[in-house]
């Protein structure tokens, strides 16, 4: 009896790790799509610029290149904690 609960502890463990690993790859998914928002922004605020025959400014962008950094942070330690729940699972 102890063996089957000890077998269904590890199951479920890794059913966790499993919805876990699921999870963060839905979350890289969301910040990819932040840094493609945001590149296209930057580039909208660009091509407003030339097509009005404004000098363009960097702080105009500034924001937008805050949200990227952020995202690629994000990205970074999610694809970390992929990395940990994979090797989770091979124990």
């Amino acid at each position: 009896m102890d063996q089957l609960k000890e077998g269904l502890a590890k199951a479920d463990d890794k059913l966790g790790t499993v919805v876990d690993g699921g999870k963060a790859e839905v979350d890289i998914g969301k910040e990819e799509t932040k840094i493609r928002d945001a590149t296209r922004d930057i580039g909208k605020k660009v091509i407003e610029c030339l097509d009005e025959g404004k000098e363009f400014d960097v702080g105009m962008i500034e924001e937008q290149y805050a949200m990227i950094l952020e995202s690629r942070k994000k990205i970074e330690d999610l694809k970390a904690q992929q990395e940990e729940y994979k090797a989770k699972l091979k124990d």
